[in-house]
């Protein structure tokens, strides 16, 4: 991660991985988001020539496919925005195109694979229909989080991660009874449309808030934190945005503590990059657990490979018994006590072939969660044990 927060090129000039470690990496790359990024990031520095071929032509082929998928995320963003609007949802964009320019400095180099909105719970029902209209379909609920699909095949190879597909997929999530947020969205234009986005201080608190919702659970795409430092090396200049945001840290410990963590753990897999000032306010409320396990712990846990890890629940304990953040329980998170929810949306019409490939897709789903479950839950109970030595010796 350090290679895209510095100029100094060396650790780059020494990349000389065999043909193996470059799929390896580039594999690593693509899943955590960070492929086209990286891929920018040696084409600014003139060393796209110290990559093989085969991996350059790659690269340069996935941002060509995803040059035309950001257009159609773009398109499909737009047609909803209007249709929200139609209906009087009150609602504002969240991440994708939003994101642009603070975090993203081009649209084409991030890896987006849905859609996210943010919906007052008085207009869930009317949003639900819209989407409802446009194609979509109710595909699960997770707290305020409602997810949509459009029917048929979603969980597309990653060969086809920056392909225009025929699937896609919708979050609404209901913004918590009396938030002032949806009350004071600014809006931007976006091909002549204009759509509602949150305002700077919501934006950039949301972007870290969402960090440390995903710090505290399986897998986290590191895109995310380098998108999170764009954004604050952008906002640096801007003295009232960083007084305002202090004045709203100062006001809510638990936002303050969420935004704390995500920021040290950022700069444990980055640079420094956040202004001393607000440092020195979030920094004191991270207790001496949640210290070590931002810098014994989150790089092994964040840098691992998709599915991810279960040391995020060494953090999740500490969040829980002593911040009293809401949470799973460690025992329901090492076990789940239920299968996995169904991978693709069953579409309205069924043929025999196509049941039997959505069962054998849920079947293999099945047996790749299994055996995540207990080679990280092993690998959890071993780091345990020195966690537990840690908080004993902390408390003596």
């Amino acid at each position: 991660m350090e290679g895209f927060c510095t100029k100094d090129i060396d650790p780059l000039l020494s990349l000389n991985p065999s043909a193996a470690e470059w799929r390896r990496l580039l594999q690593w790359l693509h899943v955590s988001g960070l492929a086209l990024y990286f891929s920018d990031r040696l084409a600014s520095l003139e060393l796209s020539d110290r990559l093989p071929p085969a991996i350059h032509e790659e690269l340069e082929q996935a941002f060509a496919d995803n040059t035309l998928r950001s257009k159609a995320f773009l398109d499909e963003t737009l047609r909803l925005n209007r249709a929200f609007q139609e209906e009087g949802v009150l609602y504002a964009n969240l991440k994708g195109i939003t994101l642009c320019p603070f975090s993203v400095p081009r649209m084409e180099l991030r890896s987006q694979l849905d859609l996210d909105f943010l919906v007052d719970p008085a207009c869930a029902e009317h949003a639900q229909a819209v989407l409802e209209r446009c194609g979509y379909r109710l595909h699960a609920v997770s707290g305020k989080s409602l997810e949509f699909k459009t029917p048929g095949r979603s969980n597309p190879k990653l060969s086809d991660l920056y392909k225009v597909t025929s699937h896609r997929s919708v979050e609404l999530h209901l913004e918590p009874e009396g938030s002032p947020r949806l009350h004071r969205v600014e809006w931007i234009q976006r091909e002549g449309v204009s759509i509602p986005s949150l305002s700077p201080i919501d934006h950039y608190l949301s972007q870290a808030l969402h960090l440390f919702k995903h710090i505290r659970g399986e897998f986290t795409r590191l895109s995310w934190f380098l998108e999170f430092r764009l954004h604050t090396q952008a906002r640096k200049p801007d003295a009232v945005f960083w007084n305002d945001l202090l004045s709203l840290l100062q006001e809510d410990k638990k936002t303050a503590l969420g935004y704390g963590i995500a920021a040290a753990t950022s700069q444990e897999l980055m640079d420094e990059f956040v202004p001393s000032h607000v440092s020195a306010v979030t920094e004191p409320l991270l207790s001496p657990a949640t210290r070590y396990w931002i810098t014994h712990y989150s790089r092994s846990a964040l840098l691992t490979d998709f599915p991810g890890s279960k040391l995020y629940l060494l953090l999740e304990e500490e969040l829980t018994r002593k911040e009293a953040f809401a949470g799973r329980s460690v025992q329901g998170a090492l076990l789940p006590r239920r299968l996995p929810p169904a991978i693709n949306c069953k579409p309205e019409q069924d043929s025999l072939s196509a049941k039997l490939h959505r069962l054998r897709q849920q079947i293999l789903y099945v047996f790749f969660r299994l055996r995540f479950h207990l080679v990280e839950g092993a690998r959890y109970i071993m780091a345990s044990m020195q966690w537990r030595q840690f908080l004993s010796g902390s408390a003596q």
